[in-house]
């Protein structure tokens, strides 16, 4: 049985109970209300307790005066001095009662009862009067004061002082709110809104927001951490496509090398079956003489791809460390001219070395750039037309760059073809099987070779056709060039060919 997943809570319910200024209200209110509470509950006792002692501060001043003015109307028993005395008392409100007693205590005026003598607003003090030698008692005044009006008076003052409280706490909060709302709710609900557009598709969204505050810092490292991660989502993805596209042409490549290996194995299979068998019988040597240059042609070209597929092996392993040393242009081309005589080539095709003028010498490693012009001039030699023709030249840019470049006359190279040429395995087929058969690695192993030289490999459709490969090496590569002879020519550092060149024709053998 599977449970139910829970229902989602209700988002407008969640999103107020768990806001900024909902938990700082509910926070703050309650504190500021008990706070406020405290206070005023001090400041009503502390009013209240001085409110009693200035009651009582007055009560003593009124019984003292009083006490005095009746004096002589209590001995000489003026009533009506003392009613009028007793009005006057009482027309203070904080009077509560007040008794005027004779010597023997008999009440000669009172107003209100008559209070208890031990109360704490309550004041019985005695009458003197001025007799012929001294003074004498002539009776005794009690007064007593309530403390309702003062209560009253309190009272009223704590309810505005209240109310007053009240309307600042909800301006403080009001206030409150608002200030949240414009420096800390709106940045976090711009920050949720980003951060749900992008679970939801995936898309980041910067937060337009600047304050040099924590939030501002807040929102700048989301900021930057949301570049980061666009970056890093387009690195992956830029890598899993080179991933992809390096994989699909690893594949490409193990089923040119099966093809390539296939058909001369099938080459030196099948001839050798046919000559080891005599099919033809033992009289027709000739043809059997001619199947062996079939299995020898074969067997080459099956050495050449498995040594391209290993120089290339080697070389992107880091394997090959060039050593440098002085060599002069003259060997290197009289080097690759030697090697060249033992290159497959179409028949008729002639081998044209252009001579620079005697004195360049290059910091190179000669094995190395002879491995390179040796698999240039295999190229050209193979896709060279019958009875066409490939130059190698050196030459000497005005910027002082070293240039040696492979011409043949066959057919050009397409320009969206170029590059792709100098990568491993990414050959299209349609250059396999035209100008370029095969897994062709040559070209990708002489660009690795002219960079361990600081060099570059450029491939060109001259206008005069064909196509030319150059190996172009900076100018601090030429450690001695030809001094300029006097009064020579000042375009001669143009181009350092001499008028000669040499000529091989190489024929090939049936």
């Amino acid at each position: 049985m599977t449970n139910a997943p829970p229902s989602a809570p209700n988002t407008t319910n969640r999103v107020r109970l768990t806001s900024i200024s909902a938990r700082y209200l509910t926070r703050f209110v309650p504190i500021i209300m008990i706070i406020f509470t405290v206070m005023i509950s001090l400041y009503g006792t502390v009013a209240y307790h001085q409110a009693m002692a200035n009651l009582a501060t007055k009560l003593d001043t009124l019984v003292a005066r009083q006490s005095l003015l009746l004096g002589e109307a209590v001995a000489d028993g003026r009533n009506d001095r003392i009613g009028l005395l007793v009005a006057q008392t009482i027309a203070d409100r904080d009077v509560a009662t007040i008794a005027v007693l004779d010597a023997e205590g008999a009440t000669l005026n009172r107003y209100g009862s008559l209070p208890s003598a031990d109360g704490p607003l309550t004041r019985s003090v005695a009458i003197n009067h001025m007799g012929p030698n001294s003074y004498q008692r002539v009776g005794t005044l009690v007064v007593s004061m309530s403390e309702e009006l003062a209560v009253e008076r309190l009272t009223y003052t704590l309810f505005y002082i209240a109310l007053l409280g009240i309307a600042l706490l909800v301006a403080a909060a009001v206030a409150a709110h608002l200030v949240l709302r414009a420096t800390v709710s709106q940045p976090l609900d711009k920050m949720l809104t980003a951060i749900r557009i992008q679970r939801d598709s995936g898309a980041h969204i910067p937060i337009d927001w600047d304050s040099p505050d924590q939030i501002g810092q807040v929102v700048s490292a989301y900021n930057a951490l949301q570049l980061r991660q666009t970056k890093t989502e387009n690195d992956l993805t830029r890598l899993h496509n080179k991933a992809a596209r390096a994989h699909q042409s690893k594949s490409d490549f193990v089923g040119r090398v099966i093809e390539e290996l296939r058909t001369p194995l099938n080459s030196i299979v099948g001839f050798s079956e046919i000559v080891s068998s005599q099919r033809f019988g033992p009289d027709t040597i000739h043809r059997y003489l001619s199947y062996a240059g079939n299995i020898n042609q074969a067997a080459r070209h099956l050495l050449y791809v498995i040594e391209n597929v290993l120089d290339l092996t080697k070389l992107e392993g880091g394997e090959v460390e060039p050593v440098f040393a002085p060599v002069k242009v003259e060997m290197l081309l009289r080097r690759a001219e030697t090697a060249a005589a033992t290159l497959p080539h179409n028949k008729g095709v002639r081998l044209i070395v252009n001579a620079p003028a005697p004195g360049f010498i290059l910091n190179v490693d000669a094995g190395l750039i002879n491995s390179l012009l040796g698999k240039l001039l295999e190229n050209a030699l193979r896709h060279a037309p019958d009875d066409g023709r490939v130059e190698l030249t050196f030459s000497v840019s005005p910027g002082g760059t070293a240039s040696f470049t492979v011409h043949d006359n066959g057919d050009g190279i397409p320009e969206k073809e170029i590059e792709r040429l100098l990568t491993p395995f990414a050959a299209s087929r349609d250059m396999d099987e035209g100008r370029y058969h095969g897994i062709r690695l040559s070209l990708p192993i002489c660009k690795i070779l002219a960079e361990m030289h600081s060099g570059t490999i450029e491939i060109t459709n001259p206008p005069a056709g064909g196509a030319a490969v150059s190996l172009l090496l900076p100018p601090s590569r030429i450690t001695e060039s030809p001094a300029p002879s006097p009064g020579g020519d000042e375009n001669s550092g143009t181009d350092h060919r001499a008028p000669r060149a040499s000529v091989q024709y190489l024929h090939r053998t049936a």
